[in-house]
């Protein structure tokens, strides 16, 4: 097999270099920016259980599993020493950096520091677990979503992206901004994932959904006896299961004042105390926060601190709208290809009078609106938008117009066909259709299911 330009000499110091990578006993692989595999030596065949041509050309996580971060650092965008690395039920630990020539990255090389992960307990057998970053399960809280979650085409959406990358290489506390349903917290997953804290947790809070007598002890956690109905063991907070991670603040202009000054400290010292509690806890972790509202009124209006705002918007993010998108199409129908398979049918075709109809539209509520608009469209077998007065109309209303008629008739069939494909679990069918619990069990209330 050949060594790519980048790799090969002349014809006998290539022969003996692909001898040299295949004698050596750790797995080895390289990817190209593309993260396309370009050289594959012998012991990483064997343990993915085939020949070097049978990996050549394909895609890293086509071959080794969307775990491994090595096609980002063929983009540039840090190095992974130690990560830990699970292929075909063999845990790795492994060294991930790119290549450079002439000043510039053309490639990626990962090497396997330890292929044999019994071996590497018994050799530093008084390490744990934790120091070695390799969890015995999995972790409770990881991102779920990566840059390539992002679906966009266009100069609008490939700025965003290059603007998430950016944030991702350097350690400090990020704040998205962006209206409801654009893709806030879509951003911050890609953000932990692209970073070299990826490997760490990624623990999210939404500052709206918790009451404020509760929310200091959700974050902070508490000791033992704190207060009435605690554990007896006490509990860590948010910011604790955070630690060597990311801690996102969903919702943050909804943070109560009496909080923010402990928040913070966080950021301040790195430390946080427990309700109830007497010693300070040192905690290393970063914080990305986002917000659909303007942060500076809340300032002006004395319900946000200011010296806490500046502390979080040290790089500060705008998620752009679907109406200042230039992808609608496109992002219309890449969503109907996913949307379709979940509901495990087949995707319908948009019509020239469709595309006209989504276009026209205004979007308040973004892609998730836009995605509940194409779920219609693929339970009922009609593109229906409803605005904000046709919601209101569809609960309340007592008119019995044909609007209102249509609206409940393909709201019933939604809500059958979630329930058909969910087996009659309502939770699951209210995630299917893309609407909250509390949403789904009013309507589901109030429209005529028997």
């Amino acid at each position: 097999m050949a060594l790519p330009e980048w790799l090969a000499g002349s014809s006998e110091e290539a022969g003996f270099l692909r001898l040299v990578l295949d004698h050596v006993s750790d797995c080895l692989v390289a990817v190209d920016t593309e993260g396309a595999i370009v050289l594959i030596n012998e012991p990483y065949c064997r343990l993915l259980g085939g020949e070097a041509e049978d990996f050549l050309g394909r895609h890293i996580t086509d071959v080794v599993g969307p775990q491994t971060k090595l096609h980002f650092v063929a983009r540039g965008v840090g190095t992974h020493v130690g990560y830990p690395l699970e292929v075909h039920g063999h845990k790795l630990v492994t060294k991930q950096v790119p290549v450079h020539k002439d000043g510039r990255i053309i490639g990626a090389v990962g090497l396997a520091l330890f292929s044999d992960y019994d071996a590497l307990k018994k050799t530093y057998s008084r390490i744990s677990k934790a120091e070695l970053a390799i969890p015995s399960k999995p972790k409770a809280w990881q991102s779920k979503f990566g840059p390539d979650e992002i679906i966009g085409t266009g100069q609008v959406m490939d700025a965003h992206r290059e603007t998430l990358k950016v944030a991702a290489a350097y350690d400090l506390p990020v704040m998205i901004f962006g209206e409801t349903g654009a893709g806030k917290e879509l951003s911050a997953h890609s953000i932990h994932a692209l970073s070299e804290r990826s490997a760490g947790p990624f623990v999210w809070v939404n500052c709206a959904s918790i009451p404020s007598e509760l929310i200091e002890a959700e974050l902070f956690g508490y000791e033992g006896g704190a207060f009435t109905g605690a554990r007896s063991q006490g509990k860590p907070g948010k910011v604790e299961l955070a630690a060597g991670g990311v801690l996102f603040l969903d919702e943050i202009g909804d943070m109560p004042l009496s909080l923010q000054g402990s928040l913070l400290r966080v950021l301040q010292t790195g430390e946080i105390v427990r309700v109830g509690g007497t010693s300070p806890v040192t905690i290393d972790l970063r914080i990305i926060c986002a917000t659909n509202k303007s942060l500076a009124d809340l300032v002006r209006s004395g319900r946000f601190r200011e010296d806490l705002y500046h502390r979080l918007s040290v790089l500060p993010i705008s998620v752009p709208s679907l109406r200042e998108r230039d992808d609608l199409s496109h992002l219309a129908d890449r969503l109907l290809i996913r949307i379709a398979a979940n509901l495990r049918k087949p995707p319908p075709t948009l019509t020239a009078e469709d595309r006209k109809l989504l276009s026209v539209h205004t979007w308040p509520g973004n892609v998730r609106e836009l995605e509940n608009a194409l779920t219609r469209f693929i339970v009922t077998g009609k593109l229906s938008i409803l605005s904000l007065n046709e919601h209101r109309h569809l609960s309340f209303s007592d008119a019995e117009s044909d609007l209102r008629t249509r609206l409940r008739s393909e709201a019933h069939a939604s809500i059958r066909s979630a329930l058909e494909q969910t087996r009659g679990n309502k939770q699951h069918a209210a995630k299917l259709l893309g609407i909250s619990r509390a949403q789904f069990y009013r309507l589901w209330k109030e429209l005529p299911l028997s």
